[in-house]
Parts: structure tokens; sequence; C-alpha cells
């Protein structure tokens, strides 16, 4: 076989390789759960970690479309476990809605003065929820995000389609990586 072609192979195996250590590093990680801070303040502290007293986070959509961007994680609010540098949203655990309409829950991440440029060149996630009933536990809804900064704050909002104001009720989940 030709060096060439034997070292293209072997570039091959080294990034299948690479890639397999960081979907197992992705997937066998600790993830740590949040809620409505208890006693927020400002941009900095938004999100405590689910406990028997942590209220879900609550979003409201608009009237037929977009409702406001609610902060849920502060600047401070992460890293959980000491040293680790990154963190991604792996899970929304959405526990109440006041309507069966079809949400589509966007987050986004920075600054919010940054929004409309993230918006515009598509730099955000999202995400249908449909519940099947008012009132009930959706189970956990799985995302794939990129890794963020540590200390880098996170923004939910939802639209309901067809619907005027109805609220979902919310819990995330995050993994956080050393880098």
């Amino acid at each position: 076989m030709p060096i060439g072609i034997l070292s293209r192979i072997e570039n091959k195996i080294d990034l299948i390789l690479a890639e397999t250590i960081e979907i197992e590093g992705h997937l066998h990680n600790y993830e740590k759960w949040f809620g409505l801070a208890a006693a927020p303040v400002g941009e900095t502290h938004r999100a405590d970690r689910m406990g028997p007293a942590i209220e879900p986070f609550t979003l409201t959509a608009g009237n037929l479309t977009w409702g406001n961007w609610i902060q849920v994680l502060g600047s401070i609010d992460t890293p959980v476990q000491a040293g680790k540098t990154k963190f991604d949203f792996h899970r929304v655990m959405i526990t109440e809605t006041t309507s069966t309409n079809q949400f589509i829950i966007q987050i986004i991440n920075g600054e919010s003065a940054g929004f409309a440029a993230k918006i515009a060149v598509e730099d955000f996630d999202e995400f249908p929820y449909i519940a099947a009933t008012n009132n009930n536990d959706s189970g956990i809804s799985e995302i794939i995000g990129i890794r963020l900064d540590v200390g880098c704050k996170c923004w939910l909002r939802c639209c309901a389609i067809g619907a005027n104001a109805p609220t979902l009720k919310l819990y995330i989940g995050i993994h956080e990586y050393d880098e």
C-alpha cells in the first residue's frame, strides 16, 4: 500500500478515536440540575441546584409570538464542580404547561445586548415541545448544544403556535467539562 494512502488512513483513524473519546466524555459525565434561584442576584446568580424548595423556571410565550428572554444561568452559577472550565445544556424537564399547543423553546448565551446579532446568524439552540395535557410531567428532553465557557450567562424564551401567552415551567440539566 502506498505511504500516502496509509498516512491518510492513520489520520482518519486518529480523528475517529478523538471523536469517540469526545462522545464518551459527553455521555458518561456528571449531570447537574437547576431551577430558579431562591434569592436571585441581578445577572450573576439566577439558578440554584434542584432540590425540595427550588421552583422551576417559568417561560411565558408572547401573543402569537416569542415571549421575553428569561435568564436561567448567571455569571457565577457555573462551574458547579471545582476546576471545570466548560459546560453545555444537556437536558430540560418541563413540569407544567398551561396549553396543549406546540411550544418552541430557544436557548441563547451571552449578554442580552448581543441577542439580535446572535439570532441573525442562527447562534442559538431550539427545540419543540408538545404537551399531551395541561399540568403534565413531560419527562426529559435531550439537548445537544455547544460547549460554553463557565460563567457564561444563558437565557430561554418560548413561543406557542396558535396561542396567546401560555406558560411552561422547567428545570435545566448541564454537563461540565475540564476543557
